[in-house]
């Protein structure tokens, strides 16, 4: 191999990796990420992850069909109350039971499930109560700062600030209840 192919493979290498490294940092599913990559699509949050085995046209969550950590529920974009597309999300990442009992009393005292809620005292935002704002996708940011308060999107950033700090849930629940005033 001659050290100019070595040099491409090297430059290829470490492109792909820095990708891969901003997608872990924003939260975006790699799987998706590099499905994007090969058809040409924009890096994004919201994405559709194609099972090859599947009649093409279906969608599955990545978590599934590949079991690759860090990706968001099962549903790529399930419908309801913000609380029903939690109990979506959450399921996909095996969160149910015990672990979906303790996100719903996290997030009932953080917002009662409000995208829109804002702390009065420390500006904490949306469902997860993200601080600053900026923090989630601009699409979960309020809509005076450009964004659309979006549910899902609050609820996909939240499961997976809660994976990444705690591990589960019920962790970050155990943690909640500890703080006065309360914040996890």
């Amino acid at each position: 191999m001659t050290s100019k192919a070595v040099d491409g493979v090297g430059l290829a290498t470490v492109t792909i990796g820095s990708i891969l490294v901003y997608a872990g940092t924003k939260g975006f599913s790699m799987l998706a990420v590099m499905q994007n990559l090969i058809t040409g699509k924009p890096i994004a949050t919201d994405v559709t992850i194609i099972n090859p085995l599947k009649t093409p046209g279906t969608a599955v969550g990545a978590a599934a069909s590949e079991g690759i950590q860090g990706v968001t529920g099962m549903g790529v974009n399930p419908a309801g109350s913000p609380k029903q597309i939690g109990q979506s999300l959450a399921a996909g990442m095996g969160w149910t039971g015990v672990q979906w009992d303790s996100l719903v009393k996290l997030w009932d005292g953080e917002s009662n499930w409000n995208p829109r809620a804002k702390n009065s005292s420390s500006g904490a935002y949306g469902i997860p109560q993200a601080l600053p704002h900026t923090k989630m996708p601009k699409a979960a940011w309020p809509e005076s700062a450009g964004g659309s308060s979006d549910a899902r999107t609050q609820i996909q950033w939240g499961l997976n600030y809660i994976k990444q700090r705690y591990g589960t849930p019920q962790m970050a629940w155990a943690f909640w209840q500890r703080q006065s005033p309360h914040w996890y």
